[in-house]
């Protein structure tokens, strides 16, 4: 599993993603429980399961790194953690969202194994209320 910053260094979180060379398959952390995430925002586990459940009901459209309904790659799996688990010595918190994506484009899987690309977005919109420190 490798580990990327993302460019906000005013607000950073480390991106993970779990990549599968012979079958050109990358796997990536779409959101984490209880954590502030790229955008200064605190999702719990219940919320990421509901996300994720509608993503998987009704989206599963690719949008990796903001590349929208394109065919360059495809979603083979999302789900959320049934259990904290150890992956490459990184733990993955019970509730954290992942999804693998498999690419069909050598230039764009070059682009993550780089680094250039390092996550997916969940496209979505969503209600956001304010909470106090």
């Amino acid at each position: 599993m490798e580990k990327a910053d993302t460019k906000n260094k005013e607000n950073t979180q480390e991106v993970f993603k779990a990549l599968n060379h012979e079958l050109m398959q990358a796997t990536f952390v779409v959101m984490v429980p209880d954590e502030i995430d790229a955008h200064g925002d605190i999702t719990d586990a219940a919320e990421i399961r509901k996300a994720c459940h509608n993503f998987n009901t009704f989206c599963r459209q690719p949008n990796l790194y903001h590349m929208e309904n394109t065919n360059l790659f495809s979603i083979v799996e999302s789900y959320t953690a049934p259990t904290d688990m150890l992956v490459d010595g990184i733990t993955i918190t019970k509730g954290t969202w992942l999804c693998t994506v498999q690419v069909h484009d050598e230039v764009l899987w070059q682009d993550i194994k780089s680094g250039e690309v390092n996550g997916v977005s969940i496209g979505a919109v969503a209600s956001v209320e304010k909470l106090e420190q």
